[in-house]
């Protein structure tokens, strides 16, 4: 009986050495993966060509990653991606006022920088 048990208990520990997993077979194969590829797109406009990036809704305009508050309230009906030019002022923020061309709308306008 013992004999019988113990010869049991081999071939089930043979049978589970003797396993490999299903890709242990020494075939290489190419495992499809699932990876995500993102398209970069850089945008650089011309030099002097800019557009209002966002118009925020407590009434500043975003425009080279710097904010502007408009002085008068017919620039306020700006919207996104109006073309303007700087005419006075730094186009970055750096300044305490900029005249700003509206070529969209044909307007110019005077705002507050930061």
């Amino acid at each position: 009986m013992i004999g019988r048990l113990s010869a049991g208990l081999m071939l089930a520990f043979l049978t589970f050495l003797m396993a490999a997993p299903a890709d242990a077979d020494g075939v290489d194969k190419r495992r499809h993966t699932h990876r995500h590829r993102h398209a970069h797109y850089h945008l650089q406009l011309p030099p002097e060509r800019h557009v209002i990036e966002v118009v925020d809704h407590r009434g500043f305009f975003i425009i080279n990653g710097a904010a502007f508050t408009p002085l008068a309230p017919k620039c306020w009906h700006w919207v996104a991606g109006d073309r303007i030019k700087f005419l006075a002022g730094e186009m970055h923020g750096f300044c305490a006022a900029a005249l700003i061309y509206n070529a969209s709308r044909r307007q110019t306008c005077e705002m507050r920088c930061g």
